[in-house]
């Protein structure tokens, strides 16, 4: 028998679902499935220590050297997503241990919710539906997005996309990447800029980076006051990416006008968090990507991962390269 542990399928994606089932009906194939997140590396090496292949659902969930070292049987980390900003790929490939993920499959879904977050942010729907709610009819200024500046940080498929829909509302895009050269303007029709500049020329920035130790906070203080009091943030990658108590002071002193934020440091965000009481955030649990399509195809493409591996096909793997230690979202320059 080979022995799958899912390792933190909280909250669940996989229990009840037709991927699941296919898992446990195979043949020859021993399926564990934990329904919380491991506390620590400790835990996460208890969890896997007989596993060959593990499937991989929250990036709060790390391996690292640390962890991968301890796990000699693990042959195969399947990632659920495409990010792999969580895993050391260069001990992975050190121990032999093939690392796959789900490329690709929430551009769409991303994007849209990067582009409602903002929406609504500038045209104030959460204030306005709650006033009516309590039997008000409010009035007021909202902001028209029409002709105004994004600013779109990470050129990978989502950024990409973000660029393309926020145009097709007549917005204008700019845009900053890591590595530019590797995009062709005449293809993805980005106009790139130093990120000071896209900080001060955008009304609105939305972010599409992977996490990493080198975005872990990219955008603090110093960041935050170059933008306009009149901008709106706007996060749906990764929630390290963002200085939380920088940009709550923001928020709070009138520095920025607005942010919509789907991931947050940590997960879930905690009850005393600030953010919860500022009206002028506004807040998503981590959703972006779920939705019935989204969902249904990726966890259809982490089983056949899982299972074409067994079958000695290594589909979707992801290798260790130098374009790893400055990771984007969904950069598809260079892998699928």
């Amino acid at each position: 028998m080979v022995k799958l542990v899912v390792i933190d399928d909280s909250p669940a994606v996989l229990s009840d679902t037709p991927a699941l089932v296919r898992l446990r009906s195979t043949d020859d194939l021993e399926v564990e499935i934990f329904d919380s997140l491991p506390s620590d590396g400790d835990e996460v090496v208890e969890r896997i220590a007989t596993a060959h292949t593990v499937i991989n659902v929250r990036a709060s969930t790390r391996f690292d050297y640390e962890v991968l070292s301890r796990c000699g049987r693990l042959k195969h980390l399947a990632v659920w997503g495409p990010s792999i900003g969580h895993v050391d790929l260069e001990s992975a490939q050190r121990f032999g241990i093939a690392v796959t993920n789900t490329p690709g499959i929430a551009t769409a879904s991303v994007a849209e919710h990067a582009l409602a977050l903002l929406l609504a942010i500038a045209h104030r729907v959460r204030q306005l539906d709650y006033r009516i709610h309590q039997g008000e009819w409010p009035r007021g200024m909202i902001t028209q997005l029409h002709g105004k500046t994004v600013g779109v940080i990470g050129a990978g498929r989502v950024g990409q996309q973000m660029a393309e829909i926020a145009r097709g509302i007549g917005m204008n895009v700019i845009a900053w990447t890591l590595h530019p050269e590797q995009y062709n303007p005449e293809t993805t029709g980005l106009e790139f800029v130093e990120l000071s500049e896209l900080l001060s020329r955008s009304d609105a920035i939305s972010i599409h980076m992977r996490g990493s130790a080198e975005t872990h906070h990219m955008i603090g203080s110093s960041e935050l006051a170059q933008m306009k009091p009149s901008a709106f943030v706007i996060n749906t990658s990764r929630g390290d990416i963002i200085d939380e108590e920088a940009l709550e002071e923001a928020l709070r002193d009138g520095a920025l006008a607005g942010a919509g934020l789907d991931p947050f440091e940590p997960e879930p965000l905690s009850a005393e968090s600030t953010l919860r009481t500022l009206p002028n955030a506004l807040l998503s649990p981590h959703t972006a990507s779920t939705t019935d399509a989204a969902l249904a195809e990726s966890l259809k493409m982490v089983v056949d991962n899982v299972l074409s591996f067994l079958d000695g096909d290594i589909q979707h793997q992801v290798k260790f390269s130098a374009e790893h230690r400055h990771p984007e979202s969904g950069n598809g320059s260079k892998r699928a």
